[in-house]
């Protein structure tokens, strides 16, 4: 039975309360932007050399254009909504802010290595999360075989993913590829964190060690019992009697 994957948000969704966030801070650093301060926004330079901390925290749901405001309330409440129904919301908020703090931080390394690049530089928040649940939405679909419908024409999930990718990297084109860092590592961490070896899952490590200690029990009490195991010749069939154990 094929699992459900699209669903309406609920109200009461972390995903909801997110896209109303959003809209509160956007429009309050809108405000403060017009005495001059951009407080709020990520400053790596600001961050890193004046210790406003804080930045890279507050800055995540910002949007800093009325479309961009719009945009990321609509795909932090429809995308967002979605991922939070199949994922829960412990799950959704830990990668739809998650990932954008990571890429920030990965700029911070940049930025100490190379100050110069990023000095006076402004990231609104909402353009990495904007890129963040587009890719996770694309790359779900896909290993969940949907698909998606992309302003009338169906597309498989990979696509929907690669489009995300393809806005950063024409912001990036155009605009230069310093502005659009966070977009871009956001867009790479998405991937990473889908196509990772799920091996190394807790439960599967468990399992792993519960093998390895349970052959090495069984390769003691061999040793201990002297137990050998004769194998017939292979022309002889798995049931024949001249395979025995001593």
């Amino acid at each position: 039975m094929a699992r459900r994957f699209f669903g309406s948000p609920s109200f009461h969704s972390a995903a909801h309360v997110l896209a109303i966030a959003s809209v509160a801070a956007s429009v309050t650093q809108g405000i403060l932007l017009q005495s001059g301060s951009t407080a709020l926004l990520f400053a790596p330079d600001l961050t890193i050399f004046r210790l406003q901390v804080w930045r890279p925290f507050t800055t995540l749901l910002i949007g800093v254009t009325p479309l961009e405001v719009i945009l990321n309330a609509l795909i932090l409440y429809s995308l967002g909504g979605t991922l939070e129904a199949r994922w829960g919301k412990r799950r959704f908020v830990r990668l739809a802010l998650g990932i954008p703090l990571v890429a920030e931080g990965i700029v911070l390394l940049l930025a100490a290595l190379a100050p110069a690049a990023f000095y006076g530089m402004l990231y609104p928040g909402a353009r990495p999360v904007i890129t963040t649940l587009w890719v996770l939405f694309g790359l779900t679909a896909h290993f969940s075989g949907q698909v998606l419908n992309f302003w009338g024409s169906p597309v498989r999930g990979k696509t929907f993913a690669l489009i995300g990718v393809g806005f950063a990297a024409l912001n990036g084109v155009f605009g230069g590829f310093v502005p659009v860092l966070p977009e871009l590592f956001a867009a790479g961490l998405c991937y990473a964190y889908m196509y990772r070896p799920r091996a190394l899952g807790v439960g599967a490590l468990r399992q792993r060690i519960e093998l390895a200690y349970y052959t090495w029990k069984l390769e003691r009490l061999k040793k201990r019992s002297k137990l050998r195991v004769v194998k017939g010749s292979r022309e002889n069939g798995p049931n024949d009697p001249s395979q025995n154990v001593h």
